[in-house]
C-alpha cells in the first residue's frame, strides 16, 4: 500500500506536467500540419494553414498556463516541489519570488518557450506568405524546447527536467528515510533559498530580456532555411531584417543588463571579465551583427548570399551552444554563471547537432543554385561592410576557441591550460579586432555603394580625420597611455565616432539609416570609453595602518581601517564610522574626507560597501559606488569579521580555565600570574557577603606589566561577577567559578577587539560615458528595427 502524504497539493504540479506534455503534443502537430501547408500546389493547404495556427495558438496557451502554475508554486512556497524548495524561502520578497522563476534550469527554459511561443504567434499575424515555412521551423524548435521540460523516462533514458517534480520524487531524495514520513512536509519549515548573487534589482530583468534575445535570434534562422527551402534566396531578406535587429536589440540589452549587475553587485572591479557565459552570449551576438551588416549588403546588391546563409545559422547555433555551456555543468568550475550538471547535456547537444545538420544540408543542397555574387570594387561600401563582418566573424571565433576549452578538453581528450589571466589575454586579441572595426566604421561611411574613388572620400572624410587627430593629441597630453593597439585603438573609435555624427549632421542622404548611424556612434563612444576607462582605472587604496594584512591582502591595494580612526587615502582622508545590520546585509560606511583651508577634516562624501549574508550558499561581498560626471569612486570590503557584526559582539572569548596560586599562564603572546588571592565577608544588618579578589600580574612579550583584580562576590545567595578590564591590552578578566582544590580559581578571559574593516577602492575614470555609449547603441538598434519593419514587406 502506497503511502498516503499529507499536505500536499499534488494538482497542481500533475496539471503541469499534463500541461507541458499536451504542449509537446501540440508543437509536433503544428509543426506537421505547417509541413502541409507549405505545399503550395495542394488545394488543401489553406484549410492546413488555419489548423496549424490554430494548433501553435493551442500550444502557446498550455504553455501559458503551465507557467501561470508554477509561479503560483513559488509565490504560495509549496516546498513539496523540488524547483520551489531549491530556490526560494520564506524571507524572500515578491520581487525576488518573481526571480526565481528563472533560477534554475527548468524555470529558465520554460521562461525561453514562451518566449519563442511569443515571437511565433507574431510570425503568424504578420509573415505573410512566408509563414508556414518560417512556423513550421519555429514549432519544431518548440518541440525541442518544450521536450527539456518532461522529466520523464523513457526506456531508462531521462528526457528533459521538469519543474513540477515533487521533493520526494528527485533522483537524490529516492530511498531517503525523511520522506516515509506521510506528514514530511510539516518538518520542512523553510526553502533552500535564492542564490545571493541573483537577489539584486538588476537580475530582475537580465535573465529574462537575454532569454527574449535567444528566442528572437530563432526567427531569422528560420526564415534563412526557408528561404534555402524555397529557393528565395533573396526575398527572405527583407522580411527578416526587423527580426535580426530584435535579436540584437534584446541580446545586447541582456548583455548590457549582466553587465551592470556585474558592476553593482560584484567585486572584480568592472562589468565585464570575460567569464566564459559572458562570452557564450557575447559570440552569438557579435555573429548576429556580422550577419546584419551581410543582409544590408545582400538587401542592396544582391551580394554575399553564401557567407550571410552561414552566418545566419551560425548565430543561432551559437545561442544554443551557449545554453550548452551555461547547462551542461561543463564550465561550473570556471563561471560563476553555470549551472550543475543535471544530465541536460546530450539532450542540448543533439539540438545543436539538428541545427547545424539542417543548416548544412540546405546550404550545401543549394549552394550551386545561389545567384552569383557580382564583381566587387575593393574601395566601396559593400566590400568594407563584407569585410566588417568577416573581422566581427574572427573576433567571435577566438573568444569561442579560449572559451571552449573545457568543451575541447572533454571531447578530444586534450589537456589544453586555460589563460592564467583571461582578461589580459582576451584584451591582447580583441583590441585589434576592435580597433579594425572602429577604423572600418569610420571609412565606411564615406564611401558608397559600388565604386568610389580618393579624391571624393578624402574631400568627405578630411573634417573627420583632422578633428580625431586632434583630440586623440589632447587626450595623450592629459591621459597618456603607453599600449600602442590602445592608442591605436582610442585614434580610430575618435574617427568611427565624428565620422558617424558628420555622416547625421551632412550627410543625410548618404547614410544607410539613422538608426545604423546612431549605433555606430554608440559603439565608437563605447570603445573609447573602454580603452579610457579600464587603461586610466586605478587601486588608490595602499594599507597605510601600519598593520600587516597578512599573505591574502595586497599592502598595494587594500586598506585597513580601525573604526574613527582616519587614515589618508590619495587625495582624501577615510573613516570607518560602523555599521547598520538590517538582518540580510551589513552596511558599512566609510566616510571620505577632505581638509578645508584651516586643516579640519569635513565629510566629502560616504560610501556604503555592503555584505549579503547567506550561510547556505557564501555571503556576497556587494561594492559601491559614489558616482561623479566623469569618474566613479569605486569601494568594497575585502574583510570583515562577518560573525561578530552580524552578532553585534564586540568580545572575543579567549576561553575559560583554572589557575593555581603563582601559576603562569599564556594569554595570546603573554603570561598571566596568579599573585594573590584575598577573601573579605561582611556580616552588618544581617547580610551575609562575601567578596573573592584575586591579584593578577599580566607581562607583555614587550616587558610591560598589566595587574588585574577580578573578584567573585556572594551576596544573599546570588553570585555577582566584577570582571577587571585594561585599556592597554583590550582584555577583560573575570572570576567564573571557585575550585574545590585549595587556591585555585577559574579564570574567564575576553578580547575586546577594535573594529575593523579592509577595504578596496578603485577610481573608473569616464565610466558614465561607457554606460551612455550602451544606451546609444540600443536606441540605435531600436530606431532601424523600427524603420526595417515599416519596410519588411517592400519588394526590390
Amino acid at each position: 500500500m502506497s503511502t498516503q502524504y499529507i499536505g500536499e497539493n499534488l494538482w497542481a504540479g500533475h496539471s503541469g506536467k499534463i500541461l507541458i506534455i499536451a504542449g509537446l503534443l501540440f508543437t509536433i502537430l503544428a509543426a506537421l500540419a505547417y509541413l502541409k501547408a507549405t505545399r503550395k500546389n495542394n488545394t488543401l493547404s489553406e484549410k492546413w494553414n488555419r489548423n496549424a495556427d490554430f494548433l501553435f495558438s493551442l500550444h502557446s496557451a498550455v504553455m501559458f498556463i503551465a507557467a501561470i502554475i508554477l509561479f503560483y508554486l513559488l509565490i504560495n512556497r509549496h516546498y513539496e516541489y523540488k524547483y520551489v524548495w531549491i530556490h526560494t524561502e520564506n524571507s524572500l520578497g515578491l520581487e525576488y519570488l518573481v526571480a526565481s522563476f528563472w533560477a534554475g534550469q527548468e524555470g529558465s527554459l520554460l521562461f525561453w518557450v514562451i518566449c519563442q511561443a511569443v515571437f511565433g504567434l507574431l510570425i503568424i499575424r504578420f509573415a505573410g506568405n512566408w509563414k508556414p515555412n518560417v512556423m513550421f521551423i519555429i514549432s519544431l524548435s518548440q518541440a525541442f524546447m518544450t521536450s527539456m521540460l518532461l522529466g520523464i523516462s523513457v526506456l531508462g533514458i531521462q528526457v528533459g527536467m521538469s519543474p513540477f517534480t515533487l521533493l520526494r520524487e528527485a533522483t537524490e531524495n529516492i530511498g531517503n528515510a525523511f520522506f516515509e514520513n506521510p506528514n514530511y512536509l510539516q518538518l520542512i519549515t523553510d526553502g533552500n533559498g535564492l542564490n545571493p548573487l541573483l537577489r539584486n534589482f538588476w537580475m530582475l530583468s537580465h535573465p529574462p530580456v537575454l532569454f527574449i534575445g535567444f528566442a528572437a535570434a530563432l526567427v531569422p534562422f528560420s526564415y534563412a532555411i526557408s528561404g534555402l527551402w524555397t529557393k528565395k534566396y533573396h526575398d527572405w531578406i527583407k522580411p527578416a531584417l526587423p527580426w535580426m535587429l530584435a535579436a540584437i536589440l534584446f541580446l545586447g540589452a541582456g548583455i548590457i543588463l549582466g553587465g551592470v549587475w556585474a558592476y553593482e553587485s560584484l567585486t572584480f572591479g568592472g562589468f565585464w571579465a570575460w567569464d566564459p557565459i559572458e562570452n557564450a552570449s557575447l559570440v552569438p551576438w557579435l555573429i548576429l551583427i556580422a550577419a546584419l551588416h551581410l543582409m544590408i549588403v545582400a538587401v542592396k546588391q544582391k551580394n554575399t548570399y553564401l557567407p550571410l546563409f552561414i552566418f545566419t545559422v551560425l548565430s543561432f547555433a551559437f545561442v544554443i551552444y551557449s545554453t550548452f555551456l551555461t547547462r551542461s555543468g561543463i564550465l561550473a568550475d570556471t563561471s560563476v554563471h553555470s549551472f550543475g550538471d543535471d544530465g541536460m547535456g546530450l539532450h542540448i547537444f543533439i539540438y545543436i547537432l539538428a541545427i547545424c545538420v539542417s543548416g548544412a544540408f540546405f546550404i550545401i543542397k543549394n549552394i550551386k543554385n545561389l545567384p552569383p555574387d557580382k564583381k566587387t570594387n575593393l574601395f566601396s561600401k559593400e566590400f568594407w561592410l563584407f569585410a566588417a563582418s568577416l573581422i566581427i566573424m574572427l573576433s567571435s571565433f577566438q573568444i569561442i576557441f579560449t572559451t571552449s576549452l573545457p568543451v575541447i578538453n572533454k571531447i578530444a581528450g586534450a589537456n589544453f591550460a586555460p589563460p592564467v589571466d583571461v582578461v589580459s589575454h582576451y584584451n591582447k586579441w580583441q583590441a585589434p579586432f576592435a580597433a579594425a572595426i572602429a577604423l572600418m566604421i569610420g571609412i565606411g561611411n564615406y564611401l558608397k555603394w559600388n565604386n568610389n574613388n580618393i579624391k571624393g572620400f578624402l574631400l568627405s572624410s578630411w573634417f573627420a580625420i583632422a578633428l580625431s587627430v586632434v583630440i586623440f593629441i589632447v587626450t595623450m597630453f592629459l591621459y597618456p597611455i603607453s599600449n600602442v593597439v590602445y592608442q591605436v585603438m582610442l585614434l580610430f573609435s575618435y574617427y568611427a565616432f565624428f565620422s558617424s555624427l558628420d555622416n547625421i549632421l551632412r550627410f543625410k542622404e548618404k547614410h544607410i539609416s539613422a538608426g545604423g548611424a546612431i549605433s555606430h556612434i554608440g559603439i565608437a563612444l563605447f570603445l573609447a570609453a573602454a580603452i579610457l576607462t579600464f587603461s586610466k582605472q586605478e587601486v588608490i587604496s595602499k594599507n597605510t595602518s601600519g598593520y600587516s594584512l597578512g599573505s591574502g591582502f595586497s599592502e598595494q591595494e587594500n586598506l585597513l581601517l580601525i573604526k574613527n580612526k582616519p587614515l589618508p587615502l590619495d587625495d582624501y582622508h577615510v573613516i570607518y564610522k560602523g555599521y547598520d545590520f538590517d538582518g540580510e546585509r551589513l552596511f558599512y560606511q566609510v566616510d571620505f574626507l577632505k581638509k578645508n583651508k584651516k586643516g579640519e577634516f569635513y565629510k566629502k562624501f560616504s560610501s556604503f560597501p555592503s555584505v549579503l549574508l547567506n550561510e547556505k550558499m557564501g555571503n556576497v561581498y556587494e561594492p559601491y559606488a559614489k558616482i561623479y560626471p566623469f569618474k566613479d569612486i569605486f569601494t568594497y570590503i575585502t574583510y570583515a569579521e562577518i560573525d561578530k557584526d552580524a552578532s553585534n559582539d564586540s568580545h572575543k572569548h579567549l576561553g575559560k580555565t583554572e589557575i593555581t596560586l603563582n601559576d603562569t599562564i599564556g594569554i595570546n603572546n603573554d603570561f598571566l600570574v596568579f599573585h594573590d588571592l584575598t577573601a573579605k565577608s561582611d556580616d552588618a544588618e544581617n547580610k551575609s557577603t562575601i567578596v573573592i579578589t584575586a591579584h593578577l600580574k599580566n607581562l607583555t612579550h614587550f616587558g610591560q606589566k598589566h595587574t588585574f583584580f577580578p573578584k567573585y562576590e556572594l551576596k544573599n545567595g546570588r553570585i555577582i561577577f566584577h570582571d577587571d578590564y585594561s585599556d592597554d591590552l583590550s582584555l577583560y578578566i573575570g572570576i567564573s567559578n571557585i575550585s574545590d582544590e585549595p587556591n585555585t580559581i577559574e579564570i574567564s578571559v575576553y578580547e575586546e577587539r577594535e573594529e575593523f574593516i579592509v577595504i578596496k577602492t578603485i577610481v573608473f575614470p569616464f565610466i558614465n560615458l561607457l554606460w551612455l555609449s550602451l544606451i546609444v547603441i540600443l536606441a540605435g538598434l531600436f530606431i532601424a528595427m523600427k524603420k526595417r519593419w515599416k519596410t519588411r514587406n517592400v519588394t526590390n
